[in-house]
């Protein structure tokens, strides 16, 4: 029995023509992938971004605040000189990076102009220990990468700098500049790669500083600083700035979409649900406003307790402060990660408790 088949003809010059379509650098190195894991990798696909608020949506202390602390929007730590600076959280509302998503920012304003050596302005994120750890960035392997990017603006044109600076094994900080153009959003991209005298505890501490110089004084720059390398850190964190922002009273430096990924490409910024984002600023910070608590009766030790559990666990014990007006004369208070419980010993009196302007803090 005789089976015939028959194809439409081709052109075998066009076919082979295709096979030297380019299809990119990435494109190349996908197709080379030999494993699934190797193209997630490459890709930087499934959750990414170390950071905790990159995009400034969350501020639970409020929208302003000035000196030195955590003031504003969550996770965001002010340092400076003195009472000269002010911190706040804005809003986007078009342009870019509007159109990726992103609806607000985080603002430091200068209040005062000065230039004097001694001054020091910052914007800091902290990043917990175990967060890096779990990463997957080996960061005591010189071949192994994470990569900073950020959407910066400032109301001056100016060459600013910042720094990560490693906590775990040797103390070390890798410095790198960037340009501004005067009310313009620009962003930012930087590789960074590990380095073998660097470690990292797998721990509720600090593992890692990520820090943006606003303003440094002479007493803190000075050539000796070397951009783009892990180096012990001497006298001089950064080159010299031209200070223009520093001189410039109502000078503003905004940040939004901070993301630390691990590998060498800096991928669309990853956007969390609102929720997601307020529970894991929780873990550090909440606060609980105009509460009435029921109390509940300890009759093994005679008194009343009122127990509070913080919305997530946090990071460490934390420290209470605020307004707690109840009937009964306050015996101080036992708090844990879980819950925070406040005994009274004057018995039951009325019960229930008002807490007014509860805050629960176990920043870094």
């Amino acid at each position: 029995m005789t089976v015939r088949v028959n194809k439409q003809p081709f052109n075998l010059r066009e076919k082979l023509s295709e096979l030297e379509r380019p299809i990119g650098l990435k494109g190349s190195e996908l197709m080379k992938s030999e494993t699934a894991q190797d193209a997630r990798d490459l890709v930087s696909a499934g959750r990414k971004n170390i950071i905790i608020n990159g995009a400034m949506r969350v501020a639970q202390r409020g929208t302003s605040g000035s000196g030195t602390g955590y003031k504003s929007v969550d996770r965001i730590h002010i340092a400076t000189y003195t009472t000269n600076v002010t911190f706040s959280q804005g809003s986007i509302t078009s342009g870019e990076p509007y159109n990726k998503g992103f609806r607000n920012y985080g603002r430091m304003t200068n209040t005062s102009a000065s230039t004097a050596s001694g001054n020091y302005r910052e914007i800091d994120y902290k990043v917990e220990a175990r967060d890096l750890a779990n990463s997957g960035w080996v960061i005591n392997d010189g071949g192994s990468y994470a990569t900073f990017s950020a959407w910066v603006r400032s109301s001056v044109t100016q060459k600013f700098f910042m720094y990560i600076r490693s906590i775990g094994g040797t103390t070390k900080s890798y410095t790198f500049g960037f340009e501004t153009i005067a009310n313009t959003w620009v962003k930012i991209e930087h590789t960074i790669p590990g380095d073998s005298t660097l470690g990292v505890n797998n721990d509720n501490s600090m593992g890692m500083l990520i820090r943006f110089v606003v303003d440094y004084g002479a007493n803190f720059t000075g050539s000796s600083c070397t951009e783009e390398v892990w180096r012990v850190t001497g006298s001089d964190y950064t080159p010299d700035s031209n200070g223009t922002w520093a001189a410039t009273a109502g000078a503003t430096f905004d940040i939004t979409g901070l993301q630390l990924e691990v590998g060498k490409n800096a991928t669309e910024f990853e956007h969390r649900l609102y929720g997601e984002e307020l529970a894991l600023c929780q873990r550090y910070y909440w606060q609980q406003e105009n509460f009435l608590w029921l109390y509940s009766l300890d009759v093994n030790h005679g008194y009343v307790r009122c127990n509070i559990f913080h919305p997530v666990e946090m990071r460490a014990v934390p420290t209470v402060t605020g307004t707690f007006n109840t009937a009964g004369s306050s015996n101080g208070f036992q708090s844990i990660t879980r819950k925070h419980t406040i005994p009274y010993v004057n018995g039951p009196g009325s019960n229930l408790v008002d807490i007014q302007n509860g805050k629960w803090e176990a920043e870094l």
